[in-house]
């Protein structure tokens, strides 16, 4: 009587392996997926595609660490562009001062170099000559700037009422112009004014200056203070929120 050789065991537990593996795929309907990551540089992975087992390939739209970090900073543009367009069309409905109101502007004691110091008459002698340009005006009214109050023995700080900064400056330097007679340049010691006009509402910042021989220095500080009028009235008073 012939003997059937039997099979070994270890084939036949393998074939059942891929079979319960086919069953329970085919009963759940899932589909097995490759994935391919890719690296951001900086240590972080994001799926690139991924593929299945049919061959079919799909990009995966996944954000990096690097558009994660970007996403606040574009809102943060967009919020600050939304509040600047809300400012201005705020300002653009806000009532403006009429035509005869008053301007407050606060003068800042000047700034003065050191050969101005010296060629100074008296302390305080070039302040007093360029406030008393804007005393006199009938629309400028010249205010105290910002200033530290004692109450109860806290400092505390006293907004100004002023609608206008203007901070000038002023100095005596050697500059060459060209002489009226002859034609051609010559050194002369002059006295140059320079101012930094700035208003809130409406946003603007503006520069003058003018410069004359300083022995004449009174007569350049008035043509100066005409540059800053001609600012603040005509540039800037327009559009200044009524009071």
């Amino acid at each position: 009587m012939s003997k059937t050789p039997r099979r070994p065991k270890s084939v036949l537990i393998p074939g059942c392996l891929v079979m319960v593996c086919l069953a329970m795929t085919a009963c759940t309907g899932g589909t097995n997926t490759s994935k391919v990551y890719r690296a951001d540089g900086q240590g972080s992975k994001a799926v690139a595609n991924e593929t299945d087992y049919d061959g079919q390939t799909s990009t995966q739209a996944t954000q990096d660490s690097k558009a994660k970090r970007q996403v606040p900073a574009q809102q943060m543009t967009e919020q600050r562009r939304t509040r600047k367009v809300e400012q201005i069309e705020g300002l653009s409905i806000a009532p403006k001062r009429r035509p005869n109101d008053p301007i407050y502007v606060s003068l800042v004691p000047p700034v003065l170099d050191s050969k101005m110091q010296e060629a100074e008459k008296s302390k305080g002698s070039v302040e007093r000559q360029i406030r008393s340009e804007f005393t006199s005006d009938p629309i400028i009214k010249l205010v105290e700037g910002d200033r530290s109050s004692s109450d109860k023995g806290k400092v505390r700080s006293v907004p100004s009422i002023a609608d206008v900064e203007v901070a000038p400056k002023v100095s005596i330097k050697d500059v060459y112009v060209l002489q009226p007679k002859t034609g051609k340049p010559g050194k002369m010691t002059a006295v140059i004014f320079e101012a930094t006009i700035t208003s809130q509402e409406p946003p603007i910042t503006s520069t003058v200056s003018e410069t004359g021989h300083y022995l004449q220095n009174v007569e350049v500080s008035k043509r100066f203070a005409s540059q800053i009028k001609q600012i603040i009235l005509e540039r800037i008073g327009p559009g200044i929120p009524a009071h």
